[in-house]
């Protein structure tokens, strides 16, 4: 039987991806649920295409725009978790920020094969995800293409006695090369045009204060249960490596892969298993070099933060996670400098009530409310 696979934020740069893997694949391999955020028109063309069993709209006010066929009709978070707990066997998580924490959470509770691409789940609730994993039959396979490369390199080692470090890697972004005061006055336009991926806007972005590797931290510490000092970060311009393992001797595991989100993609639909790829290949005969440095965390200092969040505790994991997003928001508005992102989740971070350890998703939620309201208001005075 072909596998049925359920895409969350199907018209995103993760979701179209996911199909064009589909595509290659059919034989094995059929679209079993799609659900939009908000692009509509995309979305009537994939529900055209495809013809799902179930469709899913985020917003329902605009749910008359949507052609859902001989698919079942779900609007909200609410069909969306629906969807997640229809028969499908694979539930790709590919939404961006906050919002993609619920559907992770019914996909585990219901012992789903969880591909995933919402780093923000786990940044979150990393914790009650582990939690999760441990009590149901439920499967997690991490589709950024760094935590692939890592979750892969992991499995060719004997154990974590022979571990010493794991290494993720950052092309840096587009500001790689700018000076801190030259950051003072980057446009959101300047932002969006990210040297190596092509991907959605808060990723892109993301990606340009370094606050994505900081979340990629995080996600790595929760994924492989490893203290987050043996977690490093290097910059690495070409993203041929995507990740590293140190060893206890020294020596060092590459994984190396063309710059291609359906290599990952592939590997987390497959479980594991690698399939021939008609996608792009690494040529070592014509890379001139491949280049490391140490992340300059005085002119990126979201990186920095996230590990201090990590010191802290979980309930800062959260507050980081939320003020990145409202103040990133705020960026892209043209309401704030893009060196404010950062200057605004050291605040709330220094603000917020500590807790911890925290397995309660209704406190997980009441922090995050929390540090999006400080952060609004912060902008609203500022404003003022």
């Amino acid at each position: 039987m072909k596998k049925r696979i359920t895409i969350l934020g199907s018209t995103g740069s993760i979701g179209k991806a996911t199909l064009e893997v589909i595509e290659e694949q059919k034989d094995t391999m059929e679209v079993c649920g799609l659900a939009c955020k908000e692009n509509v028109e995309l979305f009537n063309a994939q529900i055209a295409k495809w013809k799902p069993r179930y469709a899913c709209l985020f917003d329902p006010s605009r749910e008359g725009e949507v052609a859902f066929g001989s698919a079942s009709r779900l609007t909200g978070l609410a069909g969306m978790k629906e969807m997640v707990r229809a028969d499908c066997d694979i539930v790709v998580n590919a939404l961006p920020g906050s919002v993609g924490l619920e559907p992770t959470l019914e996909a585990l509770r219901n012992g789903k094969i969880l591909a995933l691409a919402n780093k923000e789940s786990l940044v979150m609730a990393g914790r009650l995800i582990g939690k999760l994993l441990r009590e149901t039959r439920a499967t997690l396979i991490p589709v950024d293409s760094e935590h692939s490369a890592l979750y892969q390199l992991l499995h060719c080692i004997d154990g974590a006695a022979e571990l010493r470090h794991l290494v993720l890697t950052a092309s840096g972004g587009p500001f790689r090369k700018r000076s801190k005061e030259e950051l003072k006055s980057v446009r959101p336009e300047e932002a969006m045009k990210h040297p190596t991926w092509k991907m959605g806007t808060k990723i892109t972005l993301d990606s340009a204060t370094l606050t994505n590797k900081g979340l990629e931290v995080i996600e790595a510490r929760w994924l492989f249960d490893l203290d987050h000092h043996r977690i490093k970060v290097l910059i690495h311009p070409e993203s041929i490596v995507h990740g590293m393992v140190e060893l206890r001797d020294g020596a060092l595991l590459a994984y190396c892969a063309h710059p291609d989100m359906r290599i990952p993609i592939s590997f987390a639909l497959n479980e594991g298993a690698r399939t021939e790829l008609p996608f792009g290949k690494v040529n070592l005969a014509t890379l001139r070099k491949l280049s490391f440095s140490t992340p300059d965390v005085e002119r990126f200092p979201a990186l920095k933060l996230a590990y201090d969040a990590l010191d802290t505790g979980d309930s800062a994991l959260i507050v980081f996670n939320a003020a990145n997003e409202v103040a990133s928001a705020a960026f892209m508005e043209g309401r704030i400098r893009f060196t404010d992102i950062a200057r605004l989740i050291d605040e709330a971070l220094t603000h917020h009530a500590r807790v911890p350890k925290i397995e309660d998703e209704h406190i997980i939620w009441d922090i995050h409310r929390w540090a999006m309201h400080y952060v609004m208001e912060r902008l609203r005075r500022s404003i003022d």
